[in-house]
């Protein structure tokens, strides 16, 4: 059974009036029907279906809308998803086309619109436009559905997968602005949300370990490099135990980096030196040129 199928809207619809299943069923069918109905493995007959939808306060015309604006949902979900698969790729030109095509639909609700601007703002993010512009769009996001919120206690809030990103691109943002103390703190408190939400979902893990990666690039240009390599070395468990590993590459080049910066150069080497022939099967040779430099440059390493 989908989401909002036949079955989830009566089922909805008969929590809203709090009734139970025998209580809707009576003088219409059995409770056993109602059951089978909402998770999906009986239709009603057309008589059934109207006399339910009546003790439920609604009609066939009514169900027709919900429908309607279900299907109008999940098209801009699945159309923002896309966006932010484009975004992730690299393919900019095509997610910013794509984004042009759903800024009127994001309008229905806060959270569509939320999702829009976070969307915004991470295009002009990756195009390196003026942070304080991305800031703004930021805090319009996070504000459609937290209005109220202290940006300095919020550990014990229990954050959406979005709101999370949000917050996690406004640590960004900061560091961008070169407001390095403010991205740490802001950073530091939406650490200890994820870990008190003790979520097992992919989302937000995936957040816990692009976290963990800005901060320990916060905390290097702070010069607190022991601190950086705790962050670093947070998201490289995080990112091998839940099997996320598309950044590792740039987690191991920052965790030599922090090994040089603590006078142990045996282990930056040593991890140079296995990263960069993987970085060239991974084809992201532009990154293995970025290593070899900094090899060259600080190591004397040629590679």
């Amino acid at each position: 059974m989908t989401t909002n199928s036949l079955g989830d809207i009566i089922r909805s619809l008969r929590k809203k009036y709090k009734l139970s299943q025998e209580e809707l069923a009576d003088g219409i069918c059995s409770p056993v029907s109602i059951s089978r109905i909402e998770n999906g493995t009986q239709m009603p007959s057309g008589a059934v279906l109207e006399a339910l939808l009546t003790k439920l306060g609604t009609s066939t015309y009514q169900l027709c809308d919900i429908y309607y604006k279900s299907e109008k949902q999940l098209t801009f979900e699945k159309d923002a998803e896309k966006i932010s698969n484009l975004i992730a790729i690299g393919n900019i030109a095509e997610a910013q086309k794509e984004l042009f095509h759903l800024k009127d639909r994001a309008k229905i609700n806060n959270q569509n619109l939320q999702y829009y601007l976070l969307l915004d703002a991470s295009i002009k993010l990756y195009e390196g436009y003026n942070p304080q512009d991305i800031l703004s769009i930021l805090y319009e996001a996070f504000a459609q559905t937290k209005p109220s919120f202290d940006f300095d206690d919020f550990r014990n809030v229990l954050l959406s997968v979005r709101e999370a990103n949000i917050l996690n691109i406004i640590v960004v943002s900061f560091y961008r602005s070169d407001d390095i103390l403010k991205a740490i703190r802001l950073g530091e408190e939406l650490m200890s949300s994820l870990k008190r939400q003790k979520s097992s979902l992919k989302e937000y893990q995936i957040i816990k370990i692009n976290l963990a990666f800005n901060l320990a690039q916060c905390l290097e240009k702070e010069h607190r490099f022991k601190e950086a390599l705790s962050y670093i070395q947070m998201a490289e468990d995080l990112s091998i135990k839940s099997f996320e590993q598309a950044l590792l590459p740039e987690i191991e080049f920052i965790k030599a980096k922090m090994y040089h910066l603590l006078n142990n150069d045996n282990e930056c080497i040593h991890i140079i030196q296995a990263i960069v022939p993987y970085m060239e099967l991974i084809h992201k040779s532009d990154f293995a040129k970025i290593v070899r430099t900094y090899a060259e440059k600080e190591l004397h390493l040629c590679l």
